[in-house]
């Protein structure tokens, strides 16, 4: 019987342009004050400001993580390669029987 408390944990989602099959092009890792942190894979943790989203949302049903960056944002950095939006799934790591 486990006693941990199921959460949604976020940490270590991959995200990618849902307008393409690929790689992960960010992992979701933590949210902040400062705004939303993200590991680039092959590079470091990058911190997207606040007022460089535009939409941040969860659906708990879907399990399903979306972020939709600014267009001056994405087209400003080039580890997006030209996607505005990056979708993710996760999966609770507690699982409840």
């Amino acid at each position: 019987m486990t006693t941990a408390r199921p959460r949604i944990d976020l940490d270590g989602v991959p995200l990618a342009d849902p307008t393409r099959d690929g790689d992960a092009l960010a992992i979701f890792r933590r949210r902040t004050t400062q705004g939303l942190v993200l590991l680039i894979p092959e590079s470091a943790d990058f911190t997207v400001p606040w007022e460089e989203i535009e939409r941040a949302e969860i659906d708990l049903a879907a399990g399903r993580l979306s972020l939709r960056f600014t267009a001056t944002f994405a087209a400003a950095h080039n580890w997006l390669r030209g996607a505005r939006e990056l979708v993710g799934e996760w999966t609770d790591r507690v699982v409840i029987g």
